[in-house]
């Protein structure tokens, strides 16, 4: 079964060019080629950063370390961050209108247990997010759009998510290429281990791998799962199936097999 997953990173975009899941108006699936920095960008090389100033932009650098947001309305663009930490880039609960764009976010894939490569909330777009435990642990509202998170890798004991989301609400997950090549837990895991949840979004996005494809479990009992939606998402089953649901009744319609083509039914 390892083995079926570990084929997963390389055969997606086949599968895709397969089934003609790819619409003619919408945009390439977010893959290696099309995001973080773009192709020959020179990236002026920066040690660990901690962003005080309001307002900020951080762009064009090749930063080793991790990347701590403390102020409002920063922008990080076109960089390339690598730390094996806990986190490659921190955005505190109380910091709002962080942006992370067309960047690189490398956990290194060692000496990183429990690692995220965006821990926080904001807009992440067009990121390539790889070698970290969870691709983004999303901690408040949020767009994830364009962002392709593979090659999931950590030390440790590992739960591997792409996206995870433990308690929240107002997070919209669109257009994102999310490959787990683990035979355990998820390409998008929605649960209430914190906090209640309503109003997640996954839309039209390419979900592979895990234990299940995709979560959403009240299993915690931390207050409801409410408004939760997967709708035209093409999906690669996991090691037990494309879905775990438990405990809510989120609304599931428009979602393929990514190979076949097949539709995979209502809930």
């Amino acid at each position: 079964m390892r083995r079926r997953l570990a084929r997963l990173g390389a055969s997606f975009a086949a599968a895709l060019a397969a089934s003609g899941a790819q619409a003619a108006d919408r945009a390439p699936w977010p893959d290696a080629a099309n995001t973080g920095p773009p192709p020959g960008l020179a990236l002026k090389p920066s040690g660990e950063l901690i962003v005080t100033e309001p307002g900020a932009v951080i762009s064009g650098l090749d930063i080793r370390g991790m990347v701590t947001v403390k102020a409002p309305n920063i922008t990080i663009v076109n960089c390339r961050i690598a730390a094996a930490r806990f986190s490659v880039a921190q955005i505190p609960a109380d910091v709002t209108g962080t942006t992370v764009k067309t960047s690189e976010i490398d956990g290194v894939g060692h000496d990183n247990a429990g690692s995220n490569g965006i821990n926080g909330q904001g807009t992440f777009v067009g990121n390539n997010i790889h070698h970290v435990e969870n691709g983004v642990n999303v901690t408040g509202p949020s767009l994830i759009r364009d962002n392709y998170i593979h090659d999931l890798r950590a030390s440790g004991t590992p739960h591997y998510d792409g996206i995870q989301i433990d308690g929240g609400h107002d997070v919209a997950i669109l257009h994102n290429t999310i490959i787990n090549d683990h035979a355990q837990t998820s390409a998008v895991m929605i649960d209430n281990y914190f906090s209640p949840v309503s109003n997640i979004r996954v839309d039209g996005n390419v979900l592979m791998g895990g234990g299940y494809t995709v979560y959403s479990s009240d299993g915690f009992k931390n207050g409801p799962v409410s408004g939760v939606s997967f709708t035209n998402n093409r999906m690669g089953t996991g090691h037990w199936g494309y879905r775990s649901i438990e405990g809510n009744t989120p609304e599931w319609r428009g979602n393929v097999d990514v190979r076949t083509g097949a539709d995979l039914g209502a809930r």
